[in-house]
């Protein structure tokens, strides 16, 4: 792949040297280093990058001087190279210059693992919107409904899950993305543990009464043949979301 090396740069460097000297000595260089290629072959867009770049010099002017670090320069490398895969969607760019500006500041760096961006580089864009979602909601968790049907033979679940906001916004087409956070360790998803506080039983009667609203007419004959199941999302003790998003 030597040949690659050969190409003119100039244009690139045009691109990336006001972008790495806005980000400082040492994170300007490897995010040079990083973007260096997929901006020569147009493989990310420039305004995307000027936008992560924007977002992170922002960050890092907030950080004391007495508190930047870059000794974790494989970590920060690491997360700059990992936020290529995913510089196309807007929450993700934050998420990404949330977590590159908290691996150079001392007060929070000791406690960023290598794992953290490989799980941001595993995510949709909504996926991120669900991460969000689930956070802002108080304890950070959700009130969880689905359908089963009921035989002689035993029971089926027949409905995707529904789950409602403090607001009543329904997150009813977010099942793979449910799955998704739940297999990368963000969140856990309870199909037999309910949130009994009085505070959730008023959305756990709206998400029954919808769910049998709409899949009593097409999937059953008998309503008494519909069980309605309890169940709850919750964000784990995993702290990547906490790191990449509020930091």
């Amino acid at each position: 792949m030597s040949w690659l090396d050969n190409l003119p740069v100039e244009p690139v460097n045009k691109l990336l040297n006001p972008i790495a000297d806005s980000l400082g000595q040492g994170i300007g260089s490897i995010f040079y280093w990083a973007f260096q290629k997929p901006i020569k072959f147009k493989i990310i867009k420039e305004v995307e990058l000027q936008d992560l770049a924007n977002k992170t010099s922002a960050r890092l002017q907030n950080i004391p001087e007495t508190n930047r670090d870059t000794s974790k320069r494989g970590l920060l490398m690491k997360i700059i190279e990992e936020a290529q895969y995913q510089i196309s969607e807007e929450d993700l760019r934050t998420m990404f210059a949330n977590l590159i500006t908290a691996s150079v500041d001392n007060r929070k760096n000791t406690s960023i693992s290598p794992r953290f961006s490989f799980i941001l580089s595993q995510l949709s864009a909504k996926d991120a919107k669900v991460l969000q979602i689930i956070y802002n909601q108080p304890y950070h968790q959700l009130p969880l409904g689905y359908l089963n049907y009921k035989n002689k033979d035993g029971s089926l679940k027949i409905s995707p899950y529904l789950s409602l906001t403090i607001n009543n916004d329904e997150l009813f087409t977010f099942e793979e993305s449910f799955e998704s956070l739940a297999s990368l360790g963000i969140i856990t998803i309870h199909q037999d543990a309910w949130l009994a506080s009085t505070e959730y039983t008023a959305r756990y009667n709206l998400i029954e009464q919808i769910l049998k609203n709409r899949f009593y007419d097409t999937r059953v004959t008998d309503i008494n043949s519909l069980e309605f199941k309890k169940g709850s999302i919750k964000v784990t003790s995993l702290k990547c979301h906490r790191k990449v998003r509020h930091l």
